[in-house]
């Protein structure tokens, strides 16, 4: 199993886009390098996730 690499999650929408680094630890989860608990945020299948800011 691959542990300990770093790896990079762009996803986009036509006028959004996010992007997320995570570590894969050695029990096969995912630390999230790029989450940052004071920005607003909302759980999504149990992971916390940006929400959208609008102008």
């Amino acid at each position: 199993m691959t542990e300990d690499i770093a790896v990079a999650w762009n996803s986009s929408l036509p006028g959004a886009k996010v992007e997320d680094t995570f570590v894969i630890l050695k029990d096969g989860k995912l630390k999230n390098l790029t989450f940052d608990p004071n920005f607003p945020s909302v759980e999504v299948e149990g992971r916390l996730r940006p929400v959208p800011l609008y102008n």
